[in-house]
């Protein structure tokens, strides 16, 4: 967020993806190292409905995944997010936004599943064709991170590398940030959807010592 602009994508990601405790720690540190709060920063960098939809993640409050799912309310809630968007002329923002960001992670899993008994399209397709813009980039990355964490981070180190040249700073973080978490997850997930490795994709796109570094993060060839 510092300087002109900001790095949406990696604010993005980093805000989407986080549990809860991992975001109450983020928002600790950040005070202690920047004097200032995290959430306030937010604001005064992001405006309208994305803003708010930072806030609301960002505070690291939304419920717990239970042991007990409340199949009547997932119903309820994917009967809402239908009539919030596809039913009605304009999105109404606001009720996506409140279920998206205080349900737990399995409680939305349901919604999103039971989701495509009320519309034509499952819950990306619907995101897509409702809003735009930093708003549409973020639910999009909300919806993959509760749908499948692993799959979300084997799309986004393969994006990082793709095409010419290499996005070394998405790449970096992601490699380093979860190879003692759930490197050997995304490494399945990418091996399934690119048919290569992530180890292979490592060593055609980077090189020497970095390539080392990154290849050892990464574990093994699949």
């Amino acid at each position: 967020m510092k300087g002109l602009g900001t790095d949406e994508d990696s604010l993005i990601e980093i805000i989407c993806s986080r549990t809860n405790q991992e975001l109450q720690e983020i928002n600790r540190v950040y005070k202690e190292m920047y004097k200032t709060d995290l959430e306030k920063d937010i604001i005064s960098d992001t405006s309208g409905d994305f803003r708010k939809l930072m806030i609301a993640l960002a505070k690291g409050q939304r419920a717990e995944d239970g042991y007990v799912i409340d199949y009547e309310l997932t119903d309820q809630e994917a009967w809402d997010l239908r009539v919030a968007g596809m039913k009605r002329r304009g999105t109404n923002v606001p009720k996506w936004m409140s279920i998206m960001t205080e349900q737990s992670v399995c409680h939305l899993q349901k919604v999103f599943e039971r989701y495509k008994s009320y519309s034509p399209y499952d819950m990306l397709e619907s995101i897509k064709k409702e809003v735009r813009g930093g708003l549409e980039n973020a639910f999009l990355n909300r919806v993959q991170c509760i749908q499948n964490k692993p799959l979300y981070f084997a799309d986004r180190l393969y994006d990082s590398m793709k095409g010419r040249g290499t996005r070394d700073k998405v790449l970096i973080r992601i490699m380093t940030s979860h190879s003692e978490v759930d490197m050997l997850k995304i490494r399945s997930e990418f091996k399934k959807k690119y048919g290569e490795s992530l180890y292979y994709y490592i060593q055609q796109d980077t090189k020497g010592d970095y390539q080392k570094a990154l290849l050892y993060l990464c574990g093994r060839d699949d």
